[in-house]
């Protein structure tokens, strides 16, 4: 035997010792994920791509919550240009301050969680220092993305060369805002080292990290170290191939106690702590999470190859009724399901764990906002639809409800493993070809394991006459429903385009649907195979969307040039156009409404102190997607006045191409009473309103999608019609007046042309309202402008700027009697409501509770004087007004209770007459409790101007704290976008 077999042997005897002595102590450590390295190689590359290989140790920290490390990287050239520097992405950066990208887009997206959260909770990445094979590396900023940087290379890199990068890092974790950080001892651990952008054939791609928008990254090896303590169980990428435990006993060798230590060999861990390693070979990431009450669940799966690879499933305690019995079975069907219909999955481990549920978004406290809607809340989720982390061979799922629930939400975080992990196409710019491919997969397994009415084990499903009113499929109506009114954007568009309803919408839903008809004009056979030849090809490569249109282009079918252009266009996807019958149905219905038009019936009641209590129904045609016309009736029978009262709306929408978004042609419509009395001989009386109201609405079309602001162009005609009492008889017997009969309806009209702009962001957000309104023999002109100042610790501060002026047309001699036209500051009662646009209990009541209600229209000060009508502030010329109100700290009031503190001041043009009837200026203070957002609001005022308090001392039983309380019912703060 000569000298080479020798040693030959030799080596191969000390690695399979090696290998048994590994195999020996993983087998000691039952709780630790493991399994052994097995990969197929790749096939060849159809074009050029960079390969970055990665060493990396790793030390957590669970008292400071910090990660460091050393990390090494071998960048291989294999491009034609040779690079004189390599953009890094260092995304903990991302978290650093307020003034990232990522804090930027979760504004945009609704939530203001991150940029007020505190020091503590954020993080960063420091102690760099790169050097390319021993020499140091200029480091320079990028110019825009604090998470981004330069290093220029100390040698320029040749085509098909390679180099050696090393740096040291430091890591603060933060709070899990998005997908990486820490909470209650439970690691989330992602994009958390520096990695270099992609260079590929269009040159660098240098990002920062965005909440909404994946990764793009290089593929390369992994062999990562990670020391944590022992009491840790870790699920990570890739295999486990080694354990050391360190005893507490053994004191560390390398390090004083509050020093860092960057290199950690497996020797040279500090006392109670386990270094655990992880290999991987063809992956563009690596990710891992530790807690110290994971339950770990083992088994394997053999694949049709042949190839056995090991599963894992990570779950707490209090999650094990639900993750015991039934994750392991999930994971396998995930992987049989799509292995067979995509290709074999590659790698020889996968682990799915349960994680944290990412903090909710926090939206400002609008209830201190009037007239305003709230944004939308956002419920984070890393992708913009759900919650789930994916990373190669691994996945996190908080955990679900039910059985059915779990089991999906695996299908969907395991999926991405094929189009995110094994293919790895730009998925900042191409969300399409990994969302919506997956979301494509999720819903074919749901169709085949969860057809409509398939029972959950521990669910408890609504009725069934519910069940059979709901959509059999919701995602795809909401679709349809941005499309029929143009909300959507193209299924091509950027991750950072997309607003974060249209992220979930289209590039998850839309495009799954677009799929699904390239399945039904392909044929499943052909299209599954077209699916196979696609990934077949790309494994482990970027895949552009011209190489996935290649796929199928070749297989000898039809022309698919009209398919692949819908992928850049608006509006519904095509299909056979159905007429729609029109058919009633009790409540709503959501089922069929591409073939049916629904007239929904429901029963309805109201209520004023002249009808009291009025019954009938809600007849409308309000569908999803909506209907060009539409209409809402809503009869009423009053059983007090026996006269049918009610309301009413038809309208007509268009959505067209150009500068606005929809036009918008509507005719209101409303009969009630407001007026009740008796005669002398004691019959009931009864007066009251008719309201006709055209409108054109002209909302204008925003410069981008993702732009908050709002802007339309309205005109309105008021056509009305009232009665009174006429005359009145004094009765004998008691000395009493009485209405002697009703009159015939004295109409009226008000042209009103309004101008509103504003911008619902999530921070700051401000609504800006000009009016025109004019009516017989006067005009006015109303300003109102709102701001609400967000405060760090949650709630704020609304701030409320009124202005009008009033004037008279032909002279100031008309018999007509205009006060109830001219603006005031104190709150508007129900009588001077000449619009008849708010909801009064009693509109005309002068005694009573229902007496005290307001409407916040014109200077909105909070106090009631109608025995003192100089005290209002009435002007025929001009007022002027400002209402401030803030939420309290939640030291002071709990946060469940909604009591906020307002001031309010004003003048008016009589003011500032010669012998004025008050001061300049007026003001009222005190306490606000706002109910249902905003919808019903109670005023107590607490310290008010000595032009209030001097006369309301004059009538001592008018000046108690119950009869200064006031209250608004403000139905037009409903907002549906926050209904839905």
């Amino acid at each position: 035997m000569n000298l080479h077999k020798r040693i030959y042997i030799l080596l191969l005897t000390a690695y399979c010792a090696l290998g048994t002595a590994h195999s020996q102590e993983i087998a000691r450590s039952p709780d630790i994920i493991r399994a052994q390295p097995r990969l197929s190689p790749a096939p060849a590359a159809p074009r050029w791509q960079q390969q970055v290989d990665y060493t990396i140790d790793v030390s957590l920290n669970t008292e400071e919550h910090t990660l460091d490390g050393f990390l090494k990287m071998t960048y291989s050239n294999h491009s034609p240009d040779t690079l004189s520097f390599i953009w890094i992405h260092c995304w903990p950066n991302a978290y650093k301050n307020d003034r990232t990208a990522f804090s930027d887009q979760l504004l945009d997206n609704g939530r203001t969680d991150f940029y007020f959260s505190d020091k503590g909770k954020k993080g960063y990445i420091n102690h760099l220092d790169f050097r390319v094979e021993g020499v140091v590396a200029k480091m320079e900023d990028h110019p825009q993305y604090i998470d981004v940087i330069k290093i220029i290379l100390p040698t320029p890199l040749a085509p098909d060369a390679q180099i050696t990068i090393t740096t040291p890092f430091h890591e603060q974790l933060p709070f899990p805002f998005s997908g990486s950080g820490y909470n209650k001892g439970n690691y989330q651990i992602a994009q958390w080292f520096p990695q270099p952008a992609v260079y590929d054939p269009k040159g660098w791609h240098p990002i920062p990290y965005l909440d909404q928008g994946g990764s793009y990254s290089e593929y390369g090896d992994f062999d990562v170290r990670i020391t944590l303590p022992k009491n840790y169980t870790v699920a990570a990428t890739g295999a486990l191939t080694s354990t050391t435990l360190v005893p507490d006993s053994i004191r560390p060798r390398s390090s004083l106690p509050g020093t860092r230590t960057y290199t950690l060999p497996l020797t040279d861990a500090p006392a109670g702590t386990q270094t655990l390693r992880f290999l991987q070979k063809n992956i563009s990431g690596f990710a891992w999470f530790a807690n110290p009450h994971f339950q770990t669940d083992h088994d394997t799966l053999q694949l049709p190859s042949g190839r056995i690879i090991d599963l894992y499933t990570c779950y707490t305690p209090e999650a094990a009724p639900l993750w015991h019995p039934y994750s392991m079975a999930s994971l396998k069907k995930a992987i049989r399901f799509r292995s067979a219909l995509i290709g074999e999955y590659p790698y020889d481990v996968i682990s799915i764990a349960e994680i944290l549920p990412l903090s909710a978004g926090a939206t400002p406290d609008l209830t201190a906002f009037p007239g305003m809607a709230s944004p939308g809340t956002s419920s984070k989720a890393p992708s913009g639809a759900s919650s789930e982390l994916s990373y190669p061979t691994l996945a996190g799922i908080p955990t679900p409800t039910t059985v059915k629930a779990l089991d999906l939400s695996i299908q969907h975080a395991i999926g991405l493993n094929w189009f995110h992990s094994i293919l790895g196409p730009d998925e900042r710019t191409t969300p399409w070809m990994t969302q919506g491919f997956n979301t494509y997969y999720d819903r074919r397994y749901k169709n085949i394991h969860y057809p409509p009415g398939t029972p959950d084990p521990i669910h408890h499903a609504p009725p069934k006459w519910i069940k059979n009113k709901l959509p059999a499929d919701l995602a795809s109506l909401l679709v349809n429903t941005l499309g029929e009114e143009r909300r959507d954007q193209p299924i091509s568009t950027t991750s950072e385009d997309f607003t974060a309803l249209n992220y979930s919408l289209i590039a998850h839903t839309k495009a799954a649907l677009w799929l699904e008809r390239l399945q039904d004009s392909l044929g499943t056979p052909l299209f599954d195979s077209c699916m196979q030849e696609y990934f077949r090809r790309w494994t482990f490569q970027h895949p552009t969307p011209e190489d996935f249109r290649t796929a199928f282009g070749n297989t000898g079918a039809r022309s698919l040039a009209a398919p692949f252009a819908q992928l850049d266009a608006q509006g519904p996807l095509p299909g056979p156009a159905h007429p729609k019958k029109i058919r009633p149905t009790f409540l709503f219905s959501g089922r069929n409404t591409d073939k049916i038009s629904y007239i929904n019936i429901a029963p309805a009641v109201g209520y004023n102190t002249y009808d009291h209590f009025m019954v009938g129904a809600v007849i409308h045609n309000f569908d999803l997607p909506p209907n060009a016309f539409q209409f809402l009736l809503a009869p009423l029978y009053a059983t007090n006045s026996r006269q049918f009262t009610g309301a009413g709306y038809l309208g007509y929408s268009w959505y067209p191409r150009g500068p606005f978004q929809k036009i918008g042609l509507g005719l209101e419509a409303a009969k009630f009473s407001s007026f009740s009395g008796s005669d002398s001989n004691g019959n009931k009386l009864f007066g009251g309103f008719y309201k006709i109201a055209p409108s054109l609405r002209l909302t204008l079309k925003n410069k981008t999608a993702r732009s908050t602001i709002r802007e339309w162009l309205e005109w309105k005609t008021y056509l009305i019609g009232e009665q009174a009492f006429t005359g009145y008889v004094q009765k004998s017997t008691d000395s009493l007046s009485y209405p002697a009969a009703i009159s015939k309806y004295h109409f009226r009209y008000l042209n009103q042309l309004s101008f509103n702009i504003e911008d619902t962001r999530v921070l700051y957000p401000y609504r800006a309202l000009l009016q025109i309104q004019q009516g017989d023999r006067f005009y006015r002109i109303n300003f109102t402008g709102n701001y609400f100042f967000n405060y760090e610790a949650g709630g704020g501060m609304g701030l409320r700027l009124f202005a009008a002026k009033f004037g008279y047309l032909g002279g100031t001699s008309s018999s007509l009697d205009l006060t109830s036209y001219q603006p005031k500051l104190t709150g508007v009662s129900g009588s001077e409501d000449y619009t008849y646009s708010n909801y009064f209990v009693g509109r005309n009541d002068y005694t009573g509770f229902s007496s005290q209600q307001i409407m916040i229209r014109d200077g909105g000060l909070k106090i009631r004087v109608p025995n003192f009508p100089f005290l209002e502030g009435r002007s025929d010329n001009w007022v002027s007004a400002l209402n401030l109100n803030s939420t309290l700290p939640s030291a002071i009031v709990p946060r469940w209770l909604p009591l906020k503190v307002f001031l309010d001041i004003g003048t008016y043009a009589g003011a500032w007459q010669d012998n004025p009837l008050t001061s300049r200026f007026l003001y009222t203070g005190g306490l606000q409790l706002s109910l249902f957002h905003n919808v019903v609001n109670f005023y107590a005022p607490l310290f008010y101007s000595s032009d209030f308090s001097d006369q309301l001392k004059t009538i001592p039983n008018q000046n108690t704290f119950f009869k200064k309380l006031s209250f608004s019912i403000d139905l037009q703060n409903i907002s549906p976008h926050q209904l839905f």
